[in-house]
């Protein structure tokens, strides 16, 4: 069985994450959502909106976490399209809602990941919510944000990663 891969924060991922919230907002929401540029880092990163899903990610010799981010606004204007126009959006279902595309989302990740032999595992996701709460990823290793544009407001995807390689650096 070959060495499991390890990831690197790169073009490849960010076409990835792209295809991954593209397609998942087109296909459940029926709504374009715009990328922008990839920003590379490292260390902490902080990341501020309404709702974000976080899912751990598990590899041998590496781990890190993905969220997703964005406002509660914007989910509220979204979900109608999938609830009915007439459908009030309550607090609950935005939380599940979000939960739902972190699933969708990381989830094609994952595979696309899989297929290049990453051999990763996505934990259990979870959902924070509270009005422009902040989120704090205290990361010891290189991430990415990459950032998207829905009716002008702004949704974010993060990775970060840390771990005993240092071949998973930006190169992009």
């Amino acid at each position: 069985m070959p060495e499991d891969k390890h990831i690197s924060l790169d073009e490849t991922l960010s076409k990835d994450i792209v295809n991954a919230v593209v397609s998942s907002m087109r296909h459940t929401f029926n709504v374009d959502i715009k990328p922008g540029s990839t920003d590379y880092g490292e260390g902490a990163v902080s990341l501020v909106g309404d709702i974000s899903g976080i899912i751990g990610l598990v590899q041998d010799k590496l781990d890190g976490t993905l969220i997703l981010c964005m406002t509660c606004e914007t989910l509220r204007e979204v979900l109608p399209g999938v609830l009915g126009k007439s459908v009030e959006v309550t607090h609950e279902m935005a939380v599940d809602a979000i939960g739902e595309l972190t699933n969708m989302v990381f989830g094609q990740i994952k595979r696309e990941l899989n297929i290049r032999n990453h051999q990763i595992k996505l934990g259990i996701p979870c959902v924070v919510t509270g009005k422009g709460h902040f989120v704090c990823q205290i990361c010891q290793g290189q991430s990415m944000i990459v950032p998207f544009e829905l009716n002008g407001r702004l949704v974010q995807v993060y990775v970060g990663l840390h771990g005993d390689s240092k071949e998973n650096g930006p190169q992009g």
